[in-house]
């Protein structure tokens, strides 16, 4: 290894650092200057030296000031900070994610960390990643015609991952990102919803184990994933009642979930699934189960399976019937439904889950059925208060 001797560093900034440059001792004892400046400045006593990573005094200069700025307004928390990689900001992210088990994690947060950012940010020193470079990587998502919902989940995950460091210790707080007018307004008000009959027509069009599931969204609002999770002891037909967990749900809450009484869709469908489950596989814990074999003498692998995906039976059922349409239009529907029905919207958003009365808007759409519904009331209205101005001036 080649020693390496030090030029005695040219004083600057009154005395409070000095930029200088190394040099190497090569073989035959000459000496070679590094073109890289170095900087050199004290802490309470104590003495900093680094690399500016560049050959440019005027850089150099630069990133002096800088850091003597830290030292001066108490920003300054040491040079290893500096050397902190985004992709260790993102895997605490990950940590944070597990520690508080976060459902979105393997749905969302680990394939864009590990698939989107870390390929593009991972080698780069967080204090290197300011605006300009995240815009970049926006500019980036948008040319791969990612949606702008997408591009919004990404940048919160990069700005939690720096609030993280943040508070960790690992970065300073100058050098998180403002990332204010980087997130941007999403057009995601939602109108895909289901009219009645035409569930009546999809729901024969499915086969037994996805009917039952399609049955339960329609009539509940429930997301798919909570329908799946569904285990028997959690279905009290006596009481009427389905209780969903908390870990099963996406705001983490546990909820109840009427079924209405005998001569209902949806507590006749549960019957008819109790019935089947206890001829195929008593044993299995899943309401929503696959039969495999429909003679129950004959041996299935499936059978008793958790039913986990019906995209194969929903897209065979959309080219039978013609109706091309969502599982989560049913989440829309049981919102709407509900409240035409008259159920005060407290209490439907204790039963579909909905946390906040944004995300409620956002499902309870109008639909042009309800725009002509609203105009017959408003010509009804008019036409019998006419009538009745007529007939009093008659008198």
């Amino acid at each position: 290894m080649k020693p390496i001797t030090e030029k005695k560093p040219a004083p600057t900034q009154r005395g409070l650092g000095s930029i200088y440059r190394r040099t190497v001792t090569e073989a035959d004892g000459t000496e070679r200057e590094i073109p890289t400046w170095h900087i050199q400045f004290s802490v309470n006593g104590c003495q900093y030296r680094e690399s500016t990573h560049t050959d440019s005094y005027n850089d150099a200069q630069r990133c002096l000031k800088r850091r003597i700025t830290e030292v001066s307004t108490g920003r300054f928390h040491g040079t290893k900070l500096d050397r902190t990689l985004i992709s260790e900001l993102l895997n605490d992210v990950i940590a944070d994610y597990e520690l508080k088990d976060r459902h979105s994690i393997d749905k969302m947060a680990k394939p864009l960390i590990e698939k989107r950012l870390v390929p593009y940010f991972g080698k780069m020193r967080a204090v290197n990643v300011r605006v300009p470079t995240i815009t970049t990587y926006m500019r980036k998502r948008k040319e791969e015609e990612a949606a702008v919902a997408s591009i919004n989940r990404e940048l919160a995950l990069l700005r939690r991952s720096f609030k993280l460091g943040s508070i960790n210790g690992k970065i300073g707080a100058a050098h998180v990102p403002d990332f204010t007018q980087l997130i941007q307004k999403e057009k995601n008000a939602r109108q895909g919803f289901w009219e009645h009959s035409e569930y009546e027509t999809f729901r024969d069009a499915l086969p037994v184990d996805e009917r039952a599931m399609f049955i339960f969204g329609y009539w509940t609002g429930c997301r798919f994933g909570e329908i799946s999770q569904l285990e028997w002891s959690q279905v009290d037909l006596e009481g009427q009642a389905v209780r969903l967990r908390a870990d099963q749900t996406k705001p983490g809450e546990a909820r109840t979930i009427p079924l209405g009484g005998p001569g209902n869709d949806l507590h006749d469908m549960l019957v008819g699934q109790q019935k089947r489950h206890a001829a195929l596989c008593p044993d299995s814990p899943w309401v929503f189960f696959r039969q495999g074999s429909v003679n129950p003498k004959r041996k299935s692998a499936r059978r008793g399976h958790q039913v986990v995906d019906i995209r194969k039976a929903w897209d065979k059922a959309v080219k039978e019937t013609g109706i091309d349409r969502l599982f989560h239009d049913l989440r829309r529907t049981g919102v709407r439904n509900l409240v035409r029905a008259g159920v005060p919207e407290k209490v439907a958003m204790l039963i579909s889950g909905h946390k906040t009365r944004s995300v409620f808007d956002r499902y309870n759409i109008v639909n042009e059925l309800d725009l002509h519904n609203a105009a017959d009331k408003l010509y009804q209205h008019l036409h019998a208060k006419n009538g009745n101005g007529n007939a009093e001036a008659q008198k």
